[in-house]
């Protein structure tokens, strides 16, 4: 088995950065970063937004909870799982429970975290979770924002593998949340 250094910056020097734009969901930064290995120094930019939360609710049948919502980076109505924005010093259960009742109007009895990964270290710091929402029965009406228009859509693990298989579900975060499902 091959080791793998754990260090924060493996040797990396990494000088303070500036902002270049603010936006409601993320700030956008530029910094010098220098590798120690070639001597070279370049500017890297990060996209720093918060932690975000998926949610795997399923139902007493076993059906998990999807949504069908309009998405502007696709241009397209994309097939996914509820999730949103961990707000400062929420806790990812928490909110996970909190975007699953909002988007879908669904509660469980327990909820859990089964991952976590970083969407895209190459360029971004945050971490997204994956909740399991069990026993997730319809409670409440959806209390979507102003700009959502979400529709949900339960359905059997075995149709929700093959949307997978099949290339119906598409979003990258949305199938690795499905992946620690289906490996639990």
């Amino acid at each position: 088995m091959v080791e793998i250094k754990n260090e924060a910056t493996g040797g990396w020097e990494v000088y303070p950065d500036r902002v270049l734009v603010e936006t409601p969901i993320m700030t956008v930064k530029v910094g010098p970063v220098l590798c120690t290995r070639s001597g070279r120094r370049r500017e890297f930019y990060r996209f720093d937004c918060p932690d975000w939360v998926n949610i795997v609710a399923v139902t007493p049948e076993r059906d998990i909870v999807l949504i069908r919502q309009f998405r502007y980076g696709s241009n397209r109505i994309e097939i996914e799982i509820p999730g949103g924005t961990i707000e400062a010093a929420e806790d990812p259960v928490a909110a996970g429970c909190r975007e699953l009742l909002e988007e879908t109007g669904y509660a469980g009895d327990r909820a859990r975290i089964i991952g976590r990964v970083c969407p895209n270290p190459a360029i971004q710091g945050n971490s997204c979770y994956t909740v399991l929402v069990e026993d997730a029965r319809l409670v409440a009406t959806p209390a979507m924002d102003e700009m959502e228009d979400i529709e949900t859509v339960p359905m059997a693990e075995n149709e929700v593998r093959a949307c997978v298989k099949e290339g119906k579900i598409e979003h990258g975060l949305v199938l690795n949340a499905l992946m620690f499902y289906f490996s639990i």
